[in-house]
């Protein structure tokens, strides 16, 4: 199970995002948005960031991943353009806890590298739109109207083709979005084409970045994702190189 819910804190605020693991050289690497990494309106960077693959109901199946170092685009961070909001974020290997030897008391078990334990999506750029997509998240907040469909507790999916948009509000240019009632806490989720049922992997071809209500009746009904490029595959292999100190 590749995809998961990211928690961290930025200020004093604490929040959360999906994402998934992605292959790469050093087999300890996350892909969510931008946003879910770093406050562009501030400047600020995430505080203790973790990843949970396979999150349900509050379980760790494959164990916590803690952030070790974060690349993101430059246009995000100087300009909080949103053509760009997404994040390599790479990891140190991950633990579990374990009842302690006292009564009360826990223990943390090194459980190996992320890829090692839930595998990894390809990456894929420039594929152009009306592609068969999968987008996956844990979306949690209600639609503007009120109405909470979803807790945040569970992976959810959508799929669809891809079609492009712009929204001049977040410096979209490029974007791609697809027909999906995602709320907030879905962002980072990733978008998956060639999508294999059976065993879970595709190819990363975007993350949920915003919603839209298309047709304006309060309930959100559009998510968007940057459209990937090669400066996207630039930021992805720079993350891939980078290790996180191993115990």
């Amino acid at each position: 199970m590749t995809v998961g819910k990211v928690f961290f804190r930025i200020g004093t605020k604490d929040y959360w995002c999906s994402a998934s693991s992605v292959a790469a050289t050093n087999r300890n690497l996350v892909a969510t948005a931008g946003h879910c990494a770093y406050d562009a309106k501030t400047g600020s960077q995430a505080e203790y960031w973790i990843f949970i693959p396979g999150y349900d109901k509050g379980n760790t199946p494959y164990g916590i991943y803690v952030g070790h170092s974060l690349n993101l685009h430059e246009d995000f961070v100087g300009k909080g353009d949103y053509d760009y909001d997404y994040a390599f974020v790479t990891v140190h290997d991950g633990f579990r806890w374990k009842a302690g030897k006292a009564s009360g008391t826990y223990e943390m078990e090194g459980v190996g590298s992320l890829e090692d334990n839930v595998g990894g999506q390809g990456l894929v750029t420039n594929r152009g739109k009306g592609l068969s997509t999968v987008a996956f998240g844990y979306p949690a907040a209600p639609h503007p109207d009120g109405y909470r469909p979803y807790d945040g507790q569970k992976l959810k999916w959508c799929d669809g083709r891809t079609i492009s948009v712009t929204a001049p509000a977040r410096l979209v240019e490029q974007g791609i979005a697809l027909t999906c009632g995602f709320t907030n806490g879905a962002s980072g989720g990733p978008w998956l084409i060639s999508y294999n049922n059976a065993n879970g992997v595709g190819y990363l071809n975007g993350v949920n970045s915003f919603a839209w209500d298309v047709n304006t009746d309060r309930r959100y009904d559009r998510i968007s994702s940057p459209y990937f490029i090669a400066s996207t595959y630039v930021v992805y292999h720079w993350a891939a190189t980078q290790q996180a100190p191993r115990s």
